[in-house]
């Protein structure tokens, strides 16, 4: 019975040094993608965007340690009724009360504004455009002396293709900054004469650029974190479920840790089906539910899909696991 306290010991320990580190890790990218806009714009910045970061890491610290935890136990296994009741327990009640704790600390208005991305200070056009280099804008170059709040000047264009390029010079240019995209109009006031729309790729962002592979796994986690914030603003029933649901399919893949006696072999296995099961929550929530919903009057009944589906699939997992996969797997076989 020293499971009962080994195992949460062991599992809050992991929880709270992966949360550490999330965090760490998370703030530095952040300061780095707004570094741009000016040693005190980017404190201002990451300051506001604490709160955020710190509800965005939780669901990755809790889901990394209940892998590690269920690794640790197929490589170590106890009770089988406390390695089932412990990780599923207090993984339900680290995320499910955490994220409460977390979103407390989330300022009143932003919460009702309905803010969940981190960083919610308006982001200046420092943040996506260097003065004295050159920029790329859509198949053009720009070049760009001076950056204000919202003006820019002057502003050197280069376009044309290779053959017959050519410089137009504008004494000033304006930048409005959107969410997916930044206009920058090149010219006095009421005559614009060009106008270019540049992807808001922050200036530093290309220093943390994951590659393909990662970048789609933090899309996902992403997507994750947007569903979870969209549930608990619904209602805590539904955000309790979600939580659940999440947590029993994630716990499910614990089974691929003890299907067979190559350990490297079960730890790839529970990884790709970790990978799997989030990849099959997002192409639910973001391309079945949305085509379902433009088909049907009541596309609200769709969407909870995806945790019903997650609920399912790790239910079975777990029911597998429990009726044909050895606990304790004798050496050799």
């Amino acid at each position: 019975m020293k499971d009962i306290i080994r195992l949460p010991i062991f599992f809050l320990f992991v929880v709270i040094l992966l949360f550490i580190l999330f965090f760490g890790l998370s703030v530095l990218a952040y300061w780095g993608i707004v570094h741009s806009e000016g040693r005190e714009a980017a404190l201002q910045a990451v300051e506001a965007g604490l709160p955020g970061l710190l509800v965005q890491v939780l669901p990755a610290a809790v889901f990394a340690a209940l892998f590690i935890l269920m690794a640790h136990i197929a490589a170590k296994p106890g009770s089988r009724f406390l390695s089932l009741l412990i990780p599923l327990a207090g993984a339900f009640v680290l995320l499910a009360v955490g994220y409460q704790i977390l979103q407390q600390l989330e300022p009143a208005d932003r919460q009702t504004a309905g803010v969940s991305r981190a960083g919610a200070v308006e982001p200046s056009s420092r943040r996506y455009l260097v003065p004295g280099v050159f920029n790329t804008a859509e198949s053009k170059v720009i070049y760009i002396e001076q950056i204000g709040e919202r003006t820019v000047s002057p502003v050197v264009l280069v376009e044309g293709g290779s053959a017959d390029r050519k410089l137009l010079y504008f004494p000033q240019g304006f930048v409005l900054v959107g969410d997916d995209s930044v206009v920058l109009r090149m010219g006095m006031a009421g005559m614009d004469r060009n106008t270019l729309e540049i992807d808001p790729q922050p200036v530093y962002g290309a220093m943390f650029d994951e590659g393909p592979v990662l970048k789609r796994l933090f899309s996902d986690v992403d997507f994750l974190n947007r569903e979870l914030l969209r549930v608990f603003r619904s209602s805590l029933p539904e955000f309790y479920f979600a939580v659940l649901a999440l947590v029993v399919a994630f716990y499910g893949s614990g089974m691929f840790l003890r299907l067979s006696r190559w350990h490297l072999l079960n730890i790839t296995l529970a990884l790709l089906a970790l990978r799997g099961l989030l990849a099959l929550f997002c192409l639910l929530g973001e391309g079945v539910v949305f085509e379902l919903g433009k088909d049907m009057s009541n596309p609200q009944a769709l969407k909870f899909l995806p945790e019903v589906v997650l609920f399912v699939v790790g239910g079975l997992l777990v029911l597998i696991d429990l009726l044909f996969v050895p606990f304790k797997r004798k050496e050799g076989v």
